[in-house]
Formats: structure tokens, C-alpha cells, sequence
């Protein structure tokens, strides 16, 4: 069994290592995979979008704890839920969202409050839930505790939308940044479908208007598009940070001419 971590804690605490050790002392054969601890601190979305990048690439069964918890010790609810082949679990403050969403028609995610008091460490703190809560409760569904015995059933969590580009006059659209990746790589909201061949991507008043299929493909300080691991168009820069360039952080808006759709 795997479960995988993904928090703002960075690695200078020893927060993360005190989860692992919690996790392993209740089940001490599990698979612990870091997903990243560096999530900007206190940033819900950036968290929802990387746990939504990267969960489907683990085997089915895979539990995994996102703990951005700017919340912590208030009456924010913990959960836990199945959807997708894969259990998760979180505080109920939308860093779930992207998971969670399924199309129309598809089965509704099975969403827990956590709150079987026998599956915490005691005491709880109001300030590391991840130690006394998350991490434990984690450990337990990897053992086999059914995910109905966790609490009470809800179907009201926090759902935050997905992304989407906005349209914008009659071939134009209203996107944003999605996430600075460590290479100063600027992910955006659009998909490769939202770009014909003429297209115009304008970000901090710099015209971007070559869509490249690899990094390689660029000239050395050339600015181009491309399509992301992430299935997400990314503004780079070959061989150097576009974000720093253009001085662009995350929720940055971007006007799109999309081009004609027959040229």
C-alpha cells in the first residue's frame, strides 16, 4: 500500500518527517511517497492543481494526504474520500477540488468527515493536525478501516471550480497563471485546442506567438509556448526562467488571440 504526502511544510521543520513517523508506527509496511512539501505556503489552488497533476500515476488504492491547511485548529472539518480508484485525504477547504470533480453523470465521490476520535493521536494540537489527525487516520484506512467508519457521510465539502479561460471578443479569450514551476516555467489555463496556428499569447506585454513541441525546439532566450506535462500550454523561456523574466506570478491574467480556426 502507498500513501503519498503533499503540504507547504517545506523540509527545514521536521514536520514531514514527524508525519512519516506517525504513518509508519501505525503501519509500519507502507510505501511513503513525497509529492512535494513545497507548495507555496497557505496556497489552496496551487495544491489542488499539483495533487489533480499527479495522483492518477499511482496504482489504484493509493491514499493520498494533502495537508495546505491555513485553517488548521478552527472548525474546518478533516475529510476523507474515494473517488477515481484513489483515497484521499484532507482538510475540508477545497484543496480537494480538482480531485474531486467528476464530469455529469459520473459516480459522486464517497466523502468522510473525519472525526472518529479512535483513529487520532491524543492529544490533538490546535497547530499540527497533520501529526495527530491526517497522517493517523491515513495510516488506519491503509490498514483496512473501512473509509465509512472515519465519521459521518457529507456531501456539502468545498468545491472550488476548475480552471477555465475566459472568452474574451470573438477570437480572443481571458486566461491566467496557474503555477510558476521551479524552472520559471508559466503554466496557464489554456489547452492546446484553445490555440489555432496564428495564434497570439500576450503575457506582461511580451507577444508570444510560436507553439513549440519540445523544449529543444527553441532557440536559446526564445520565449515560446508549448504543451506541458500537465496538458496545460506553459510560457517558457529556453534555458532560462520566463516568470522572472516577465516578472509573472501565479493568478496573473493573459489575453489570447486565438487565430483563425481554418488557417
Amino acid at each position: 500500500m502507498i500513501i503519498t504526502l503533499t503540504t507547504d511544510f517545506g523540509l527545514s521543520d521536521p514536520f514531514v518527517g514527524i508525519m512519516k513517523g506517525v504513518i509508519l508506527s501505525i503501519a509500519p509496511d507502507l510505501q511513503i511517497v513525497d509529492i512535494t512539501h513545497d507548495v507555496r505556503s497557505y496556497d489552496i489552488t496551487e495544491a489542488a492543481f499539483l495533487v489533480n497533476s499527479s495522483y492518477r500515476y499511482f496504482p489504484p488504492g493509493t491514499i493520498h494526504v494533502v495537508i495546505v491547511d491555513p485553517g488548521v485548529g478552527s472548525a474546518r472539518r478533516a475529510i476523507a474520500a474515494y473517488t477515481k480508484d484513489h483515497y484521499f485525504v484532507a482538510p475540508d477547504n477545497g484543496v480537494l477540488s480538482y480531485a474531486l470533480h467528476t464530469e455529469p453523470m459520473a459516480p459522486i465521490p464517497a466523502v468522510y468527515r473525519i472525526s472518529n476520535e479512535s483513529l487520532f493521536k491524543d492529544p490533538i494540537s490546535r497547530t499540527f493536525h497533520g501529526r495527530d489527525i491526517f497522517a493517523p487516520a491515513a495510516a488506519h484506512l491503509a490498514r483496512g478501516t473501512p473509509l465509512e467508519s472515519v465519521g459521518d457521510r457529507v456531501v456539502d465539502y468545498i468545491k472550488k471550480s476548475l480552471p477555465q479561460a475566459r472568452p474574451r471578443g470573438e477570437q480572443g479569450l481571458l486566461a491566467s497563471v496557474l503555477r510558476i514551476d521551479k524552472f520559471g516555467n508559466i503554466i496557464t489555463n489554456l489547452r492546446r485546442s484553445d490555440l489555432h496556428d496564428d495564434f497570439t499569447i500576450r503575457v506582461a506585454g511580451l507577444d508570444v506567438t510560436r507553439l513549440c513541441e519540445t523544449f529543444a525546439d527553441a532557440e536559446p532566450g526564445e520565449f515560446f509556448a508549448l504543451e506541458g506535462s500537465t496538458g496545460y500550454i506553459e510560457i517558457a523561456l529556453n534555458q532560462g526562467s520566463a516568470a522572472d523574466r516577465l516578472n509573472v506570478t501565479r493568478g496573473a491574467e493573459i489575453e489570447v488571440e486565438t487565430g483563425s480556426p481554418n488557417q
